[in-house]
């Protein structure tokens, strides 16, 4: 069953662009990151590098009680970012698969 959300953004939201490296902020730092089912089965399935294959297999765990909006959860480094967060500011996921794997959240920040 689909349910309809609405959010409160701000004025400048839709003119909202990705400065990347570039950012001063970390869009998922200290973020509880977590994805819905088919997030999930798309980050499972997909080509992808070995080095970005051994981060999905390490940091990503099933929800102790799933649904279909909250099915698993990305887990953070030591230090509260996410794992696939590089140096330069980019997103290896985003980097290297495109926007079309990202989980949800990550497609609606800011």
């Amino acid at each position: 069953m689909l349910t309809t959300r609405m959010f409160t953004v701000p004025v400048y939201y839709r003119k909202f662009k990705c400065k990347g490296g570039d950012c001063r902020n970390s869009c998922c730092k200290g973020w509880d990151v977590t994805m819905s089912t088919d997030d999930y089965f798309i980050l499972q399935g997909m080509d992808c590098s070995k080095k970005l294959r051994e981060l999905l297999d390490r940091h990503i765990r099933i929800l102790p009680h799933p649904t279909p909006d909250r099915y698993a959860l990305i887990e953070k480094t030591f230090d509260g970012d996410c794992p696939f967060h590089m140096t330069n500011g980019y997103c290896m996921l985003h980097t290297q698969c495109g926007e079309k794997v990202l989980p949800n959240i990550c497609h609606y920040f800011p």
